[in-house]
């Protein structure tokens, strides 16, 4: 560790001392011309010396505070206080301080949060109108109850919609683009919509998480995303998907997880599903259910096939399976379609991952052994995956 001293007890002295990288470095003391000061506490912490007394003072620097430090370096120079140790913060770049390029980058992320949160502060506190978005706990009561199917927007729906590039797994398609709005703006008794509840009661999630919904959130993005939807109308939440990594604790999860598996339970299900996706293997999310039959599609830009997969889903599927679908935004389109001439179709999302995580006890997302996380770019043994009752599940292969 450095001993530093800083010369200059005025306006500078606090910045100066804050920027001093504690991790290599400890401020013993200051030093200052002014003998009213000398003697005493700089700010109730630390003795003020006068530059004569610096010849009894052991350090291995000498900061100096102020701006126009010239005459000072003088003083140093006539007190035989070698050049090398002598450092002007104004003018010197040192490893004992702290990057002040990385602090200002700090400051304005800091300052970032704090504008986001207030522009989202009129809609969290119900100032401003929201969306009616009802909860993810009533959409699975509605769905074991009535057999209805789900269609869900999150950002990547969203961003779609906007003409913006979101998922890394789907291109942007205008088809794709107006497809997702007419699901929107459909009105079908047994299709439920939902929303990600992204306008309030952000405080149920970790802080964090909150952060970044607020800062998506921001400028336009909100406008856009209530200019898409009805005002008039209920949906229901998209976290429904997500109901564990986002949320400051686990009771969540462990209301809606049970419901999940109720609404395979006893079920033959068909899981629509990416190449990587592997939905319930290495866990018991699926275990309730009679049978699986799978359909794997291509883990990137899956709307390009998309008359293919839902053609092969149509061919396999009975009237009474319930087809779990994790797609991404193809997911939202086909899960419509597939409503509209009489199965129950569930877009389910990343339900498989979180449950995952849920599983571990996971604090943040994490990638997962043999299967493909979305958000995760390190996927672990992806190719090199081996489990026979996944492979004997498998129906169709679209390429």
């Amino acid at each position: 560790m450095k001993d530093i001293y800083i010369w200059g007890t005025g306006y500078f002295a606090e910045h100066v001392y804050s920027a001093i990288n504690t991790k290599e470095c400890v401020v013993r003391g200051f030093i200052d011309s002014d003998k009213e000061k000398q003697g005493k506490l700089w700010n109730n912490r630390l003795v003020i010396y006068s530059p004569s007394q610096l010849v009894n003072l052991e350090y291995d620097f000498i900061i100096l505070s102020m701006l126009k430090f010239e005459s000072v370096e003088t003083n140093c120079n006539e007190l035989g206080i070698e050049k090398n140790k002598v450092i002007a913060y104004w003018k010197d770049f040192d490893h004992i301080f702290r990057n002040r390029a990385l602090d200002s980058l700090e400051e304005r992320r800091i300052r970032k949060i704090y504008e986001y949160r207030m522009d989202s502060a009129p809609y969290e506190w119900g100032v401003k109108p929201v969306p009616k978005i009802e909860s993810a706990e009533k959409l699975l009561k509605k769905i074991i109850q009535d057999k209805s199917s789900l269609c869900r927007f999150g950002d990547g729906e969203f961003e779609i919609m906007r003409g913006h590039i979101r998922p890394w797994f789907q291109s942007v398609s205008e088809t794709l683009k107006d497809r997702l709005i007419e699901v929107l703006n459909s009105y079908e008794e047994f299709i439920n919509i939902a929303v990600a509840q992204n306008f309030v009661d952000l405080d149920k999630f970790k802080e964090r998480d909150a952060d970044i919904i607020r800062a998506y959130m921001a400028y336009d993005t909100r406008k856009d995303i209530i200019n898409f939807l009805d005002m008039k109308r209920t949906y229901y939440d998209a976290y429904v998907t997500r109901p564990y990594i986002l949320y400051k604790n686990k009771r969540n999860a462990e209301r809606l997880f049970p419901l999940f598996k109720k609404i395979w339970k006893d079920r033959s299900v068909i899981i629509v599903e990416g190449k990587y996706g592997r939905i319930g293997i290495k866990n018991d999310l699926f275990d309730a259910s009679k049978s699986i039959k799978r359909v794997i599609c291509p883990p990137r830009d899956a709307w390009m096939f998309y008359e293919k997969i839902k053609q092969t889903v149509i061919d396999i599927a009975c009237r009474n399976d319930l087809i779990c679908i994790s797609l991404g935004p193809t997911a939202t389109v086909l899960a419509y379609d597939l409503a509209k001439i009489g199965y129950q179709a569930i877009d389910i999302g990343q339900v498989d991952n979180e449950y995952d995580w849920y599983c571990m006890g996971a604090d943040k997302r994490t990638s997962i052994k043999g299967k493909m996380v979305a958000e995760i770019k390190e996927n672990n043994e992806l190719e090199d995956f081996i489990d026979s009752k996944y492979f004997s599940q498998i129906a169709a292969e679209i390429y």
